[in-house]
């Protein structure tokens, strides 16, 4: 089941880059978004792994992006708020924490790092 409880726009207001933001709070371990869509063995630069050798397409977690120190994480098809979100927060997760390989990878904008 989706939630009716997140809005896609423009993140951290740069024009071209999209992020999901919270229209409500949640606490610590609850379910902000159940992921649903088409689901391949392979990953793609906006699929997100679900379970070993699946990765899903969803039409709103494609646009979650990657943070070192994410408000969410992925379990299963569910993503799980990791700390109390306000509402208006950037949704995010880790990337190097859920997936094995990225099919696009990138130097992160929080460490510097090679994200791959």
């Amino acid at each position: 089941m989706k939630l009716n409880s997140i809005r896609i726009s423009t993140a951290l207001g740069i024009v071209g880059q999209n992020g999901i933001f919270s229209n409500q709070g949640f606490k610590s371990g609850d379910t902000v978004l159940s992921l649903t869509g088409e689901v391949s063995p392979n990953p793609t630069r906006t699929s997100i792994k679900v379970a070993e050798k699946e990765h899903i397409e969803d039409s709103v977690g494609n646009f979650i992006n990657h943070n070192c120190n994410p408000s969410c994480k992925i379990d299963g098809i569910k993503v799980i708020a990791l700390k109390n979100i306000k509402n208006g927060e950037e949704i995010t997760f880790d990337y190097s924490k859920n997936e094995d390989k990225l099919a696009n990878p990138f130097i992160c904008s929080c460490c510097n790092r090679l994200v791959s």
